[in-house]
């Protein structure tokens, strides 16, 4: 019989536990699966991967981690990094063109919606099942405006490191006459969590004494639009660039 997946199973099968080895360090980060112009991209930031020369990845499901080189296609603008995988664990699952919202759908979201993001925070996530960890927010500032100016917004959220390249979701519930409508849209990509600064400076030159204050994570995230991953993959440098598409 031919396993049926619920919405939440199938997210949870889209993200990708990205591992960077460095001589002396091991640094963990957040990927999706985007399927688009035939192709099946791995989708994370470009902080998470850039100056590494191999990568491994971990599958839903898969006990095995995959070694890839790092021929990831970075955006001029903004924190996203794509590449191509020519081949994917059947446990995975992919998004798609199709759940990125369009103008008019984006026009119609709430100025406060609550998302729910994918990930590894810390690196952490379920070892004996390889499934990574699940979590929900609110939309800081509305999705329909440019946060200063860029096409991005924030969350009201925990981020941690290791949630840099989490998909953000928005999954609405629709009536219709006959049954119940579900609506998943991809809303964007984690880039950062914002902190509390290390020590506060007070209006004293030289101050007498330097407050010191422990870095502080303020449950606000950074996400860039999810029209911005269309843009990267038409991107005229991508030699797999096939077609332009205005998303926004």
């Amino acid at each position: 019989m031919k396993e049926i997946l619920t919405i939440g199973e199938q997210l949870l099968r889209t993200t990708v536990l990205i591992n960077i080895k460095n001589k002396d360090s091991l640094t963990s980060g957040t990927g999706f699966l985007f399927y688009s112009h035939k192709n099946i991209f791995l989708v994370t930031n470009r902080h998470v991967v850039e100056d590494s020369k191999e990568i491994e990845l971990k599958f839903y499901g898969q006990d095995d981690f995959l070694v890839i080189k790092n021929n990831f296609i970075t955006s001029l603008q903004y924190d996203i990094a794509i590449c191509i995988l020519n081949d994917i664990p059947s446990s995975a699952k992919t998004l798609t063109p199709n759940q990125i919202p369009n103008r008019k759908q984006v026009e119609n979201f709430d100025a406060i919606e609550d998302i729910l993001f994918i990930g590894y925070p810390t690196g952490i996530y379920d070892t004996y099942n390889n499934s990574p960890i699940a979590r929900k927010g609110i939309t800081a500032t509305p999705i329909s405006l440019n946060y200063e100016g860029k096409y991005q917004f924030l969350i009201d959220a925990s981020i941690f490191p290791g949630s840099s390249g989490s998909p953000v979701f928005l999954i609405k519930y629709l009536k219709s006459t006959s049954k119940k409508i579900i609506q998943v849209f991809l809303l964007g990509i984690i880039t950062e969590g914002y902190s509390y600064g290390n020590s506060i400076k007070n209006s004293f030159s030289p101050p007498p004494i330097p407050i010191i204050i422990s870095k502080q994570m303020i449950n606000l995230g950074l996400v860039i639009k999810s029209s911005e991953l269309i843009k990267l993959i038409n991107d005229s440098r991508n030699p797999y660039s096939v077609r332009k598409v205005d998303y926004q």
